[in-house]
């Protein structure tokens, strides 16, 4: 994101952070509702909203007024404001302190019931006097000094901002190719309308490149899998997540097996995860199960110190096609009504 800014609320009843990304005069807030250890998205364009919505996430079209002014000094201040979904007037006045670059772009990362997040940050300035976040009436001011671990309260330009999120999705396969070659493709449809399609970007003998395509999501990065083959089956060695021209990637070692229609498994495998130049930012252990067309990896970090010992788990579950489901229930027969 050109803009980022982050604030940690200590004694809010509802809130425990709130957050901010501007786009070319487009904003977004994000808030931490610790009342239901949810992120609550709020976004002036219904896109967006609707994209966020077919993913799961707690989403609202709202207007908000975003207003950036020099102060005498050349101190940037920036003013947002709108209503959250309760009706309550948040008011954020954010005042930069010195912009600070990073001869080797600093990386930091956040652990909480939303997974890890890491930000590449390659400019960040910490609060000045003057920062405020107001809510329904109550302000709140940020500590004055807070440790880089906790990742509290700053404002960074140029920002890129990965997340690992916990969660199971439940995905229905409504089309695929017969056979393997170049541009052969899956469409597939998640709860709530969200839809993807994994295509085949280059085929060759020691595996395949899989293009990962988020059909209405326009924010969405670029997500490149990495496949390698083993006799008749396939492996993941790879992938990857590009955006604005910074590049997020998970390596597995060894390979992660894809799953098999017929068994069922257990796998420990490594992951390492680097962005751009960064060649270890976070890393540690997954331990994945298998059954049938259900996979969950349960994550297990080592690296860094703030996300040590956290542990969560993703998972995705595969059902028939429309028509395989509707058959056995107009025959009223009892086969596997799958639930995730």
């Amino acid at each position: 994101m050109p803009q980022y800014f982050v604030q940690s609320v200590e004694d809010d009843p509802r809130y425990a952070r709130i957050e901010a990304l501007v786009d070319e005069g487009r904003c977004e807030v994000v808030l931490l509702d610790k009342t239901m250890n949810r992120m609550i998205f709020y976004s002036t364009l219904s896109r967006k909203v609707d994209a966020l919505k077919a993913n799961g996430a707690d989403a609202y079209e709202t207007p908000i007024d975003f207003e950036a002014f020099t102060l005498g000094d050349s101190t940037p201040l920036f003013r947002i404001r709108f209503h959250d979904r309760i009706g309550q007037v948040i008011e954020w006045q954010f005042v930069a302190g010195q912009m600070v670059p990073h001869a080797s772009p600093e990386v930091i990362s956040r652990t909480d019931h939303s997974g890890i997040a890491i930000f590449y940050a390659p400019r960040r300035a910490a609060a000045a006097v003057g920062t405020s976040l107001t809510i329904g009436g109550r302000e709140y001011v940020p500590e004055p000094t807070q440790s880089r671990a906790k990742l509290g309260t700053f404002y960074a330009t140029d920002m890129t901002i990965g997340q690992i999120l916990p969660g199971v999705q439940l995905w229905r396969v409504e089309s695929g190719p017969v056979s393997l070659a170049e541009a052969a493709q899956w469409d597939l449809r998640a709860e709530g309308g969200r839809r993807s399609m994994l295509a085949i970007k280059q085929l060759y003998d020691a595996g395949a490149l899989i293009d990962q395509i988020e059909l209405y999501d326009p924010d969405a990065p670029e997500v490149i899998l990495t496949l390698v083959r083993s006799a008749d089956s396939y492996s993941l060695r790879l992938m990857s997540a590009t955006a604005h021209g910074d590049t997020l990637w998970i390596f597995f070692g060894p390979d992660l097996p894809l799953p098999d229609h017929q068994t069922t498994d257990k796998t420990v495998v490594t992951f390492t995860v680097a962005v751009n130049e960064d060649a270890s930012i976070a890393s540690g252990r997954l331990v994945v199960r298998r059954v049938f067309d259900t996979e969950h990896l349960e994550w297990q970090f080592e690296n860094p110190d703030s996300a040590k010992g956290e542990v969560f788990e993703t998972g995705v579950n595969l059902i028939p096609k429309d028509t395989e489901l509707a058959k056995c229930m107009n025959e009223d027969c009892s086969i596997h009504s799958q639930k995730p």
